[in-house]
């Protein structure tokens, strides 16, 4: 006879892990280049979850600090805050390569953003495109709100924030064109 003892998961595990199987499988439904490229940012997503809510153990760790509060809407919303995040600023890096309206869609179909987060990024890309240098800043608030709900935070919170944004993406883009650069990835998607 054996007994099976069951273990408690952490929540990280619960609700980044478990949920990145379902982000994969509509991103595999887009077209090459969207599938690869959101394949990368929700595997880099689950790595960033990891690293933050519990192996980063910074004083103001806005992630680790929130730890306990991290359930199933706010694993989706990580997910979907970074997903948001980095297409934003794929876009505004290649806008002559890239449309924010046809990428955009596609991370509505991969994140199943709602009509509300689908303004929310709509309303952070023009941020970003008229007002670059304001755009980290507001990102970083829009985290807080979005996330846990947290509207007032330390300015220590808001620079962990900002680094944070800025490292995943960078993290994200070393991990995306290692291998092949963007611009072939592009021209292999395209057939040309």
């Amino acid at each position: 006879m054996q007994l099976h003892i069951r273990q408690k998961q952490n929540p990280v595990t619960l609700y980044l892990e478990g949920q990145k199987d379902d982000y994969l499988a509509r991103a595999a439904q887009e077209t090459p280049f969207y599938e690869a490229y959101y394949m990368q940012c929700i595997e880099s997503t689950v790595a960033d979850g990891y690293e933050m809510f519990l192996l980063d153990f910074s004083r103001e760790n806005y992630f680790r600090a929130n730890v306990e509060r991290l359930d199933l809407e706010s694993g989706k919303r990580f997910f979907k805050l970074a997903g948001i995040h980095h297409t934003i600023r794929v876009v505004r890096r290649r806008k002559k390569q890239l449309d924010w309206e046809e990428m955009s869609a596609a991370m509505a179909r991969v994140y199943e953003l709602d009509e509300k987060e689908r303004q929310m990024a709509d309303i952070l890309y023009r941020c970003a495109s008229l007002y670059q240098s304001g755009f980290a800043d507001l990102f970083a608030r829009t985290t807080a709100r979005y996330l846990f709900h947290t509207i007032e935070m330390t300015p220590q919170t808001l620079a962990f924030l900002l680094n944070f944004w800025y490292n995943s993406y960078s993290s994200f883009m070393a991990s995306f064109v290692g291998y092949v650069p963007f611009h072939i990835r592009l021209q292999k998607a395209s057939g040309s």
